[in-house]
């Protein structure tokens, strides 16, 4: 046996689990060969490229790693690889079968990343559908076992929806269908005729017989356990004991691989707990309700207050309610103007502060069983719209005579990978008046989206898996055996087996078969109530129970608005966690920003107009700095307001209801919310961005400081040289009149000279005389000019020095 385990794993016939390497290097050595050959059908050097993704696991991590995984591009790349894949493999000797058994063994790797089958079913059908165009080319009955082997994968997606739906009865239709499936399979293998000449056939034959067979069982396990749990669960069953040995002797007696044979331990154990509480006392709702709350907080880009967050919601709302559009998928029904909430909520304070906010009505949600007895399951939708910024959307389903798992079933609605419910249409469906829906978790992300949608400059925050439950209970009956008695304490009701689904943390998935029988209850803690009679209100980290059985409903109610209002609380800090986050991350950009422009201007040494350019912009990157940080600091004293007006008497209508409200919000972790809001603004304000905002701030006045001085003295250059060149200017002037002067004087008394020693025939002594005046009127004149302009050079450079003197 450990001879042939150890011959399997190594052949190029890869099994689920297993290392497959063997079979990928088999693979593409064969696919070489043939473009090496040149064979019409050997792949290009594109398809081989395609091909060494689609082989590799770490294509496939890739995509479901990121958001939006399932998206068309890797879709695109399965359509145009593998038809062309499986055509060449077809060539090979038994080709079909490794590729078939190899692409099943890659699936089942990549199916452990993620709960989205889309991707992973469109890579099966791509397979088989090209794998049906060869067969009709050339049959070959092994390889086509293996291709039906592979497509038995969408089978086995479908009984996944379904242990995540919750529900065993839709478990059991889901497992019945994969077992008829694989017998069948198992069956034509075992009518093959053996072909004891072909031992690499052979070896194939064997491996894929042992994988059906193993499947077979698997599934059936499955199939039966969930049939016996349900069994169970409705009524004592005798023989449960018996059956339940018989799965467990079916399981270790089949060489499952470690994976599978840890789901199916997990299965049996809880089949095992469900048959080990056949005896004792269980606990069924006569009456009651179930609400889930998904939280989120709204943020504006332009730092709107809430109110006016609220106002602008609230009127594209009723545009779309106009226009008869849906949100999310599920229709409009109405939109009003406050919350729905009673009187206790009319406290308010000098501010006129108070808990109002809107209210959009969705329509019902509708959840049938086709072809089974259970009565369909109305889901009410509603979306609060907080003044405050506790924004929630919120589901709500009565129970009515329902037994623990019943309860179980509802309650699981709400987990975050709740099985897609499109897979298996004609075993559950959820739909509501505008078409069928996938599941509510599904539903909250599209509804987010569309509110999102409503204002276009609004950020919507939701931690992805954060919502809350509230189970109340006002009426619940003790049962043992077939006797049915009615509870008159609500104590009784942690004494009870069944209770873990209401009082129990919801997990984010289905483990096993009924996993909710195997809850560990005791972390629970209970807190007391004033408003309600004989109550119970027991709290964890997603799920509170509030039990009254001889309080009215209106006081249940009025403790249920405040369970709603506690779980609320965590979309508003969300939303207040992520403003805090984006103003960080702004003012840590804008101090890189600060940090790269001050080097800059220490290292710039060209002309002035540049420097002051780059001081200019980081004068202004100095106000964007001071401005997000006044945003923030008014981004979070508003918010301290807020918390301010949470924890004031003055919300509610009386001081015993403020009690009340105390108790459920330290129940639901508010403290928590609070010290970690504080904490992080403390962080991001106090230890670590003040003194880099200090340091960038010292070293801005500096390079201001610097760049001033070296204006002032580049300045004081200037002007000491345009005085130099006043001066040189000044020399030279009163050198060229002096020179003039000199000239004219000289020419003036040269001519006069002249004149008078030559005289003129016709001239008298007067013309004489007047000639002469003439001339040294001129000289006199030419001195008087060349006077007044040097005195005027000589006063303009004074009035300089004393100007400069001065400054």
């Amino acid at each position: 046996m450990d001879r042939d385990d150890r011959l399997l794993k190594a052949s190029v016939f890869a099994s689920v689990d297993v290392d497959a390497d063997a079979a990928r290097r088999w693979i593409a050595d064969g696919l070489t060969a043939q473009a090496e050959r040149g064979e019409r059908s050997a792949l290009t050097p594109q398809q081989r490229d395609d091909l060494t993704q689609l082989l590799s696991g770490t294509w496939w991590e890739a995509i479901f790693e990121q958001e939006g995984a399932a998206n068309d591009e890797p879709r695109a790349l399965l359509a145009r690889a593998l038809p062309a894949v499986v055509r060449a493999a077809d060539r090979l000797p038994t080709g079909g079968l490794v590729l078939a058994l190899y692409l099943r063994n890659l699936v089942n790797s990549a199916w452990a990343l993620t709960w989205d089958h889309e991707t992973l079913a469109a890579a099966i059908r791509i397979s088989c559908a090209a794998a049906g165009e060869a067969r009709k080319r050339r049959a070959d009955p092994l390889c086509t076992l293996g291709w039906q082997l592979l497509e038995f994968l969408l089978l086995e997606f479908r009984v996944e929806s379904a242990l995540l739906a919750g529900r065993l009865d839709i478990v059991d239709r889901s497992a019945d269908d994969a077992v008829h499936a694989a017998r069948a399979i198992v069956g034509a293998i075992r009518d093959l005729e053996p072909d004891d000449s072909d031992e690499h056939a052979a070896r194939g034959r064997a491996v894929l017989a042992a994988e059906a067979s193993n499947e077979l069982v698997y599934y059936r396990t499955v199939r039966d356990g969930a049939r016996l749990a349900q069994r169970m669960l409705e009524g004592f069953v005798g023989d449960a004991d018996a059956e339940l040995a018989r799965l467990r002797s079916e399981v270790a007696a089949t060489p499952f691989n470690p994976v599978d044979a840890s789901e199916l331990r997990g299965h049996l154990t809880a089949i095992g707990t469900v048959c080990a509480a056949q005896d004792r006392d269980r606990v069924h709702i006569d009456e009651g309700r179930v609400r889930f709350i998904y939280p989120f907080g709204v943020r504006s880009r332009h730092h709107q207050t809430h109110i006016e967050i609220t106002e602008s919601l609230v009127l594209a709302a009723q545009q779309r309610l106009a226009g008869g559009e849906a949100l999310g998928g599920v229709p409009i029904v109405t939109v009003r103007q406050r919350l729905d909430l009673s009187d206790v909520w009319q406290g308010t304070d000098s501010f006129g502060r108070g808990y109002r906010g809107a209210t959009i009505e969705l329509g019902e949600i509708h959840v049938e069983q086709p072809g089974a007895r259970r009565t369909t399951q109305i889901i009410r939708t509603r979306i609060q719209l907080s003044h405050l910024g506790n924004n929630a959307i919120i589901f709500e389903v009565d129970l009515a005579d329902s037994a623990a798992h019943h309860v179980a079933e509802t309650v699981h609605l709400a987990t975050p990978s709740f099985g897609d419910l499109r897979e298996i249409p004609e075993l559950m469906r959820m739909h509501s008046d505008a078409g069928d829906l996938a599941g509510l978790p599904q539903l909250v992300d599209d509804l987010l989206d569309d509110i999102g949608a409503l204002d276009p400059e609004a950020t919507i925050a939701a931690r992805e898996g954060s919502f809350g439950v509230i189970a109340s209970v006002l009426a619940a009956s003790r049962v043992r055996g077939r006797t049915r008695t009615a509870l008159t304490s609500a104590g009784e009701l942690l004494d009870l087996w069944g209770n873990q689904p209401l009082i129990h943390p919801l997990p984010s998935g289905a483990a096993s078969i009924a996993d909710w029988t195997m809850y560990d209850l005791d972390g629970i803690h209970t807190w007391s109530l004033l408003h309600l009679n004989s109550e119970i209100l027991a709290s964890n980290s997603n799920v509170s129970l509030l039990a009254s059985l001889g309080s009215p409903d209106f006081a249940v109610q009025d403790i249920e608005s405040f369970l709603e209002f506690a779980h609320s609380m965590h979309g508003m800090y969300q939303g207040w966690q992520d403003a805090i986050r984006y103003f960080a991350e702004q003012i840590a950009h804008l101090l890189r920003d600060a940090e790269l422009l001050l080097t800059h201007t220490e290292l710039t040494s060209g002309p002035a107009e540049k420097r002051a350019a780059a001081i200019g912009e980081l004068n202004q990157l100095v106000n964007r700095v001071e401005r997000t940080e006044l945003a923030l600091q008014s981004f979070v004293q508003s918010n301290e307001a807020l918390m301010l007006f949470i924890e004031s008497p003055t919300i509610v209508t009386s001081p015993p209801l403020r009690v009340d409200l105390d108790t459920v919000l330290n129940s639901n972790g508010y403290p928590r919310l609070r010290d970690g809001f504080t904490r992080a603004v403390r962080d991001v304000l106090g230890t670590r961005l003040q003194p880099l905002l200090e340091v960038v701030h010292r070293r801005m006045e500096q390079a201001f400081a610097a760049e001033q001085a070296m204006q002032v003295r580049e300045q004081r250059e200037h002007e000491a040289a345009l005085e130099e060149l006043r001066e040189a200017r000044d020399r030279r002037n009163s050198r060229l009149l002096e020179l003039l002067g000199a000239v004219f004087a000289v020419v003036g008394f040269a001519g006069l000279a002249s004149v008078l020693q030559a005289g003129h025939p016709e001239w008298g002594p007067g013309e004489a005389w007047m000639l002469f005046i003439a001339v040294l009127g001129l000289a006199a004149l030419t001195g008087v000019v060349l006077a007044a302009l040097t005195r005027a050079g000589h006063r303009d450079r004074r009035r300089t020095r004393r100007r400069d003197g001065r400054e």
